[in-house]
């Protein structure tokens, strides 16, 4: 070792020591400066107690968005879906192979299958469904220009034939009262009303009754039990009002719904353009997507027009928005089958605010190729009706 390195070795292990000293310095100032900020805090709280979230605020009313978790596969074609009220039951139909609505529990398992009675693949379209209180299932079928009744197993019970009719009454006054027991059904494409008595094998006909013009699209129970259901008739675009008293099997041989309707076809406000799905947020406010229109329409219950919003472009923006669902903490779900994806918007205030999209076209996880229709259960899962990927899409907060 040469006399300039024996030299310089003390002065090094000098200034080592002084980094040491520093250190420890500074690490005790913070503990001192840590264990003032806890006295003040005992002391605040010493003097006047209060729950710790209360003395230190925390963030409240943050949004998330959901992600993709898996898919259901096994559809052809899926248009509309619905949850059973308890969720453990989702229903999806198709429009294409066999056109049947098919059955699945919460994670894709397949439960069963059935279609509308006595009637073939070409002879029926169905196409959005809902869920009654008591677990009735109603599908809007788009060739029949009717609404079937079904319990939760997919047992046929009625069909609404127009706003004011049912099959079950129109058997009713040609018969002189429908026996319990009696079976019926009804096809547009027949030219008569088939039932078998109560009690007897055979088969009597009726002649086709004279139906209202109207061809129902989507459907959405309320918190109240109310059906909202968009009439797409041709030259008469409206939204249909139907009462929950009215809903009730037992008045159906004589439905007189006492509802409204609101809403006229075309492009100015207040109209409407093939509108597909009608819902009720917890103020009262009905929002239509109105289809072709590219916007949602916000309606009072009463019917009364309000605003309209998601016409442009920007963040937000609708292209050809289809099937809408609010749940319970005031999110609005739409899907909008052009744009390819699903916009989610706060509606609990007096305008609605976007929140984020879901979503982008293609066809692997969590992309989309014409969502059609969401249904979001309590748990905080979105059900998605992605058609041209065959398949129901799952995603979860």
């Amino acid at each position: 070792m040469s006399l300039e390195t024996e030299q310089m070795a003390p002065t090094d292990a000098a200034e080592e020591t002084s980094e040491d000293r520093r250190k420890w310095l500074l690490l005790l100032l913070l503990l001192l400066l840590l264990l003032l900020c806890g006295c003040g805090l005992f002391y605040r709280y010493w003097k006047q107690p209060a729950p710790l979230p209360e003395m230190v605020p925390i963030t409240q009313n943050l949004e998330y968005p959901p992600h993709y978790l898996f898919s259901i596969y096994g559809v052809d074609r899926p248009v509309g879906v619905a949850l059973s009220p308890s969720g453990d039951r989702l229903y999806v139909a198709e429009t294409g192979g066999e056109r049947l609505i098919k059955i699945f529990d919460p994670d894709g398992n397949p439960l069963g299958s059935f279609s509308a009675p006595e009637t073939r693949p070409g002879e029926r379209s169905p196409v959005y469904l809902a869920t009654d209180m008591n677990g009735r299932l109603f599908v809007s079928d788009r060739l029949q220009h009717a609404i079937y009744v079904y319990d939760r197993d997919g047992n046929y019970l009625d069909t609404i034939l127009d706003h004011s009719l049912t099959l079950s009454e129109f058997i009713g006054k040609h018969t002189g009262g429908l026996q319990e027991g009696t079976t019926f059904t009804y096809n547009i494409f027949w030219q008569d009303v088939r039932y078998t008595p109560a009690g007897s094998d055979e088969l009597q006909l009726l002649p086709a009754p004279d139906r209202a013009v109207w061809a129902p699209l989507g459907l959405r129970f309320d918190a109240d039990g109310n059906l909202w259901v968009t009439d797409v008739a041709r030259d008469a675009n409206t939204v249909r009002f139907f009462p929950a008293n009215a809903l009730d099997p037992a008045a159906w041989t004589n439905f007189d719904p006492q509802g409204f309707q609101f809403g006229e076809q075309g492009e100015e406000v207040g109209q409407f353009l093939y509108p597909n799905t009608a819902v009720r947020d917890s103020q009262g406010r009905v929002f239509v997507s109105d289809g072709n229109n590219g916007r949602i329409s916000v309606w009072s219950s009463q019917g009364e027009y309000l605003f309209t919003f998601g016409k442009g472009t920007g963040e937000g923006a609708l292209s050809l928005p289809r099937g809408a669902f609010i749940d319970y903490k005031d999110r609005l779900f739409i899907t909008d089958a052009v744009g390819q994806d699903v916009k989610v918007f706060d509606v609990s205030g007096e305008e609605p605010n976007f929140l984020y999209t879901l979503g982008e076209y293609g066809l692997e996880d969590g992309q989309f190729n014409y969502p059609n229709d969401i249904v979001v259960d309590r748990s905080g899962r979105l059900y998605i009706a992605d058609r041209e990927n065959n398949r129901i899409q799952v995603w979860v907060y």
